[in-house]
């Protein structure tokens, strides 16, 4: 099931051939805002299928981050 905010999306991905499309295609969505707000993105997986795309004070404007929360 698939979650959304004008801050963050999170989503599941169970197939590896969709990840990279789904992935992009969040940050995508939330691409306006991090603009609006001159926040990087961060994409963190917290489970084998589990990947939340956010804006993040954290991250330089303009960039994108990984992080895993799982293992």
């Amino acid at each position: 099931m698939d979650y959304s905010s004008e801050n963050s999306i999170t989503l599941t991905i169970q197939r590896r051939s969709e990840l990279e499309h789904r992935l992009d295609n969040a940050v995508g969505k939330l691409l306006k805002n991090a603009k609006l707000r001159r926040q990087g993105m961060l994409v963190t997986r917290s489970s084998p299928e589990t990947f939340t795309v956010s804006l993040s004070e954290k991250v330089p404007y303009g960039t994108t981050m990984e992080k895993v929360n799982w293992l």
